[in-house]
């Protein structure tokens, strides 16, 4: 089997370019693993590019985030009195996000509570 090569996004980004990351098959013959989350596509990317800077791993948290934003034409800006949508991550940095492949808590869509995950517990 011929494996499939990768574009390295961070150095397309430092040319300007606006670089996202995503996949479109999940689950079939292409992507036989995997559940849509952004987070984890970010994660193996910066497994697979061997990101290890801290600047590089904020700027594949910009990927999914500001970048795909504007790509979509959305605005990503949180502001008081408007309709929330987003993901509340189990990290406190951008760079903990990808480097734990954190877990989504709760997810808002036009201001509507859309999902809710308890918070991993260590138990003694």
């Amino acid at each position: 089997m011929i494996p499939r090569g990768m574009v390295n996004a961070n150095q397309l980004a430092a040319l300007g370019i606006n670089t996202t990351l995503s996949s479109n098959h999940i689950l079939n013959a292409f992507t036989p693993y995997g559940n849509a989350s952004l987070v984890r596509m970010a994660n193996m990317y910066d497994n697979i590019a061997k990101l290890a800077k801290e600047d590089e791993i904020t700027d594949v948290f910009a990927m999914i985030i500001e970048n795909a934003a504007k790509i979509l034409a959305l605005d990503n800006e949180i502001k008081i009195g408007a309709a929330a949508t987003l993901v509340v991550l189990e990290a406190k940095t951008a760079t903990e996000t990808i480097r734990t492949n954190a877990q989504a808590l709760a997810g808002f869509k036009n201001g509507k509570q859309t999902f809710n995950n308890a918070a991993a517990e260590i138990c003694y």
